[in-house]
């Protein structure tokens, strides 16, 4: 098997037993591939890796620190060792130094070498004579570094296959007289077997925490991993329009925190599609759009602008709903106006308010174009033409049918939020509104009355009667009005689209 496949198989090995989003992937198209290239580590993965790395270093670091503080202390042990030993042998053996008893200096070495870690002894007169020694095991390499003359009261260590000695001197007194020297060796070999049983005794702990550890690695990895696993599921359903989804929060803490968020989130995102869907309803889906990507166009205050408001009546409806049930007047306003609506809408109008038997459309908020007041127009004659076809379906059906008056202006209005904090609704608000609402009330059935100001900004486009003016309660002069009869050909071959879209 070539490296690659080998590669593969032990990657195939961890995905598997770790991160299960992976276990099809196609690893016979991995092999040769960069690490990086070929698949992504997954949470789970890493967070058990990271655990494991720093149980495995603190093993490690433990083991060391443990190593070298317990030669510290062997170390500082042969020192006190060594002074203790020496203080002993100095005043044990001054006067058969001083008698130069060879005999009795030899048989006491002999008993102090006894003593654990006792390597070497060895007694010398004031000229530098060997007067006696323990008689161990010699090494020379160790009695090469006992020190001279002069060192006296001094350790120095050295290493020597594999063992560490403790070598010190110390001068022999008789009152204040020095009659000679004494040396000794000192092995760590003693120690050494302790060090290796408390070394063995932690790397067993050590290595059975390692394992505990890991088991806690996978434990808490799975603890971490498994909320996250189902924000991220819950998530991809958010993304598919599920608004229903909310997840029990498994613990109390951060991740609990962060489940409690998500939940909130579902929640004000379906608050704001069904705001979004409401707000389709009365305004085109393009326009809602733009409104909700720029809230900003929807000042909070209110604004003066151009617009184009057209108002929609019911002609003789008093009349028709006294001979109509609660259930047909509404039956017949809801079928006129789902269809009405919907073709303000498909014109880019905004369906500003439902006035029971009527309603007001608003073109050119919150943004005016030039081609509103066309637009406009062709929405009214549209509605027109709608109203025949209802009528006619009703009527097919043998039920009681309906008329509109329609009234056209446009003016400078006021836009913006009108009411109090506990309800708002953004609206147009003004003589021009007002306008367009006498001109609807003029208006006899399937009638269309538009006022001059707006005639005039769509010449050679339409046919309208003879004007003739007005009176406007609240104006001081008369507005001219006219009838919109219907779309000139030419505007089609001019380049027009009946559709302001």
């Amino acid at each position: 098997m070539n490296k690659g496949w080998n590669r593969v198989f032990f990657l195939s090995i961890i995905l598997d037993g770790f991160h299960p989003a992976h276990r099809f992937l196609p690893y016979h198209k991995l092999a040769g591939l960069p690490l990086g290239k070929a698949f992504r580590i997954g949470l789970f993965l890493k967070i058990f890796l990271l655990s494991s790395a720093v149980s495995l270093i603190s093993l490690v670091g433990g083991y060391w620190l443990l190593e070298k503080e317990m030669v510290r202390r062997v170390t500082l042990i042969l020192k006190n060792e060594s002074r203790l030993v020496l203080d002993q042998l100095a005043h044990a053996v001054a006067i058969p130094v001083l008698s130069d008893d060879q005999l009795t200096i030899n048989d006491l070495l002999r008993t102090f070498s006894l003593q654990n870690g006792v390597k070497e002894i060895v007694v010398r007169g004031k000229d530098g004579k060997l007067l006696g020694d323990s008689l161990n095991a010699r090494n020379p390499e160790i009695l090469k570094t006992l020190p001279s003359p002069g060192q006296e009261n001094k350790i120095f260590f050295h290493h020597f296959n594999d063992l560490n000695y403790a070598l010190a001197s110390k001068t022999v007194f008789f009152g204040k007289v020095p009659i000679g020297t004494i040396s000794i060796v000192f092995s760590d070999k003693p120690y050494r077997t302790i060090r290796k049983e408390i070394l063995s005794s932690f790397l067993v702990l050590g290595m059975a925490g390692l394992i505990l550890s890991l088991g806690g690695a996978f434990l808490l990895s799975r603890f971490l991993t498994r909320p996250i696993k189902k924000l991220h599921q819950a998530t991809q359903s958010l993304m598919g329009g599920d608004y229903s989804i909310q997840l029990v929060p498994s613990s109390r803490d951060e991740l609990g925190d962060l489940t409690e968020g998500f939940n909130q989130m579902v929640k004000e995102l379906h608050h704001k599609e069904l705001l979004q869907n409401a707000l389709i309803r009365y305004v085109s889906h393009d326009m809602a759009e733009r409104i909700i990507l720029n809230p900003d166009l929807i000042h909070l205050g209110g604004i003066r602008q151009e617009v184009v408001v057209l108002f929609a009546d019911i002609r003789d409806f008093t009349r028709l709903s006294n001979i109509l049930s609660p259930e047909q007047t509404v039956a017949i306003l809801n079928e006129y106006y789902g269809s009405l609506i919907r073709v303000i809408l498909d014109f880019q109008g905004s369906v500003n308010n439902i006035m029971g038997d009527g309603f007001m459309a608003v073109f050119g908020i919150p943004e005016f174009l030039p081609e509103h007041p066309r637009v406009a127009l062709e929405c009214a004659l549209a509605l027109r033409e709608e109203v025949g076809i209802c009528s006619k379906n009703r009527m097919e059906r043998g039920l009681p049918v309906a008329d509109f008056g329609i009234g056209v202006h446009v003016g400078d209005g006021i836009v913006g939020n009108i009411g109090s904090g506990m309800r708002m609704e953004y609206t147009v608000v003004g003589q021009t509104v007002n306008v367009a609402s006498r001109l609807e009330a003029l208006a006899q059935p399937s009638e269309i009355l538009v006022s001059q100001d707006l005639s005039s900004r769509v010449k050679g486009l339409f046919s309208f009667s003879e004007g003739y003016p007005i009176p406007i309660k609240g104006l001081d002069k008369e507005v001219h009005v006219c009838r919109l009869i219907g779309k000139k050909e030419i505007a089609l071959s001019g380049g027009q689209s009946p559709v302001g879209t």
